[in-house]
């Protein structure tokens, strides 16, 4: 999937576009495929100050639709609209 990620600290500039593996939903858990997203500043002080292990998607608001789900989640939700 393609993602905005960082991978160290910093500001904006920081971020790249980037081709990144999809993750699946575990028990319990939807994914979402976003449509929308904002930048909440949880996400630019989490940038600013906290060095990931590996990368991290910043996130925290978006609104898009499931289109997967997890064990235990009814598959009658894929396709649902959805906010985040």
């Amino acid at each position: 999937m393609l993602a905005a990620v960082y991978r160290t600290t910093g500001g904006p500039e920081v971020l790249s576009v980037e081709e990144v593996p999809t993750p699946e939903p575990g028990p319990g858990e939807v994914r979402v495929r976003l449509r929308v997203a904002g930048v909440n500043p949880t996400d630019w002080k989490m940038r600013t100050t906290a060095a990931p292990q590996d990368f991290q998607i910043p996130g925290q608001d978006g609104a898009g639709e499931v289109d997967a789900v997890g064990e235990g989640v009814d598959p009658a939700r894929v396709g649902e609209r959805v906010w985040v």
